[in-house]
């Protein structure tokens, strides 16, 4: 949905509306790093957070920030381009200096305290940025607003990700402008007003989707990964590093490192796996439900018949964060979990979707005449409900073609559907779903849908429209062999079947 104007200027003239816009037009820095919740740890202890957002012009080498006049769309991008190629200096009370650039991904830890301070400077082209370790919850603002994000840079390309940020400058800047806000209202609106939109419109997804893959993290030697693992909240979600390509129900293995050295316990995926621009590690999800085990050493997966011949334990388990396990290795760990006196009973299991009706595809149209159609037919529709490639006039009058729109409108270049279903072969990974998402929300806009299904030969994700928007993290995905259990065929048939 756009930016309602109505519901809008209720927030922005209630009070705690007016708190927020006045917080980032009059706020002191003390006022807005608490709001925002940002911890800076560096190398010195007379580091001074507020003096170098209030002046960070003394401590970036190159280049030398013009005045705010002076500074337009195409100055502010070259100021952030500059910033990423040579870095800058942090400069102590005690002398010390430290060295901050893209290599060693210093400023982009440094990207929140970077950005207010580029703010204060020039609040029309410089945005704060809150989001690091929270991307999520941005992608998720972005598809209820139809605001598109530039696409994420790869983890190895480190200037990019700190260029990242001015990408999302100049997106927010153009939000603000169609949108007449001031950079301030922008900023209520982007840190206020549209994640507690997103918090009252979430709905409870049913259950986790069954897991296909299980993946090993690690928990760090000290700090808040111990304090958290130790706690009696096992049981919550949390923010943790790992593989991208994670979906949502994936199996996770916590392994604390040094010097505890031990397996801790077992979790789901909650979130799909996303890639984080400005967090260290680049791979991030969200874990919960967790079951302590009985610890297993690294001594003991050594000594291990199996697993003294895996190749991660063969490394010491160097690199271990988002490592795939094979269901050979999962069997494995549970059966030395039982051996060490544990019980692996309420342990989640991989779960296999082959099966004989998928195994002999090949291509896309297979996936449709063989699953996708006999499926709509047993949800209750016939061939003349459905239009497969529909012609659709988008952007400047480029072509587009949906797989199957079920339209409740079919004057020509005033279409509406109820369904679209985008059809592919194979989904390998979060990347490729994310894509097929994009195309079919596109379709989906256009046509005002209610309801976005994916499918491949392996499963279908089902999107429902809530709040005239989409959330490409909120879905119910199910594989081809599950829709044979009579319960499960039932609730998608109530969410997707003729009416």
């Amino acid at each position: 949905m756009k930016l309602n104007k109505f519901i809008w200027d209720i927030y922005k003239q209630s009070e705690e509306g007016q708190k927020i816009i006045n917080l980032f037009e009059n706020g002191t820095c003390e006022e807005i790093v608490e709001f925002a919740k940002i911890e800076v740890k560096t190398k010195s202890e007379t580091f001074n957070l507020c003096e170098f957002i209030n002046d960070i012009s003394k401590y970036i080498s190159e280049p030398i920030i013009p005045e705010p006049n002076k500074i337009n769309l195409e100055t502010a991008k070259i100021i952030i381009e500059d910033i990423a190629k040579n870095g800058f200096k942090l400069k102590f009370e005690d002398g010390e200096i430290e060295e901050c650039s893209a290599e060693g991904y210093d400023i982009l830890y440094l990207v929140p305290v970077i950005s207010i301070s580029l703010f204060n400077i020039n609040p029309q082209y410089f945005k704060p940025y809150f989001f690091r370790t929270k991307f999520k919850l941005l992608t998720q603002i972005a598809d209820a607003f139809e605001i598109e994000l530039p696409e994420v840079p790869l983890k190895r390309y480190k200037e990019e990700r700190i260029n990242y940020y001015w990408k999302l400058c100049e997106t927010f800047y153009y939000f603000q402008e169609e949108n007449k806000l001031t950079p301030s209202e922008f900023c209520a609106f982007l840190y206020d007003f549209a994640p507690k939109f997103i918090s009252e419109s979430e709905q409870a997804l049913s259950e986790l989707p069954k897991p296909t893959q299980v993946w090993m993290v690690g928990g760090d030697q000290g700090g808040r990964d111990m304090d958290f693992l130790d706690s009696d909240e096992i049981g919550r979600t949390h923010f943790w590093q790992g593989n991208v390509d994670t979906k949502r129900g994936d199996i996770i293995i916590m392994y604390c490192l040094t010097p505890r050295s031990y397996i801790h316990s077992i979790w789901r995926a909650i979130s799909d796996g996303i890639a984080d621009p400005f967090f260290h590690y680049y791979g991030s999800i969200y874990i919960g439900e967790g079951k302590k085990i009985a610890p297993i050493s690294l001594k003991e997966l050594k000594a291990d018949e199996y697993f003294s011949k895996h190749p991660l334990v063969r490394k010491n388990l160097q690199g271990l964060n988002g490592y795939p396990f094979t269901s050979d290795d999962y069997q494995r760990l549970q059966q030395m979990i039982i051996n060490n006196g544990g019980n692996i009973q309420d342990l989640p299991q991989p779960y296999s979707p082959a099966f004989s009706d998928n195994e002999n595809l090949n291509n896309e149209r297979e996936v449709e005449i063989t699953l996708i159609e006999p499926f709509l037919h047993e949800l209750g529709y016939t061939d003349k409900h459905w239009v497969r490639q529909l012609s659709v006039r988008m952007g400047r009058g480029e072509r587009n073609f949906p797989d199957y729109a079920f339209l409740t409108q079919a004057e020509k270049n005033y279409e509406e559907a109820s369904m679209l279903i985008e059809a592919k072969y194979w989904i390998k990974n979060n990347k490729e779903l994310e894509e097929t998402f994009k195309q079919v929300w596109s379709y989906g806009q256009r046509l005002t849908a209610k309801v976005l299904v994916i499918a491949d030969k392996n499963a279908i994700w089902i999107y429902e429209r809530n709040n005239d928007s989409f959330d490409r993290t909120k879905y119910i995905k199910k594989y081809w062999k599950e829709l044979e259990q009579p319960d499960n065929f039932k609730d998608i048939k109530r969410i997707i079947g003729r009416k």
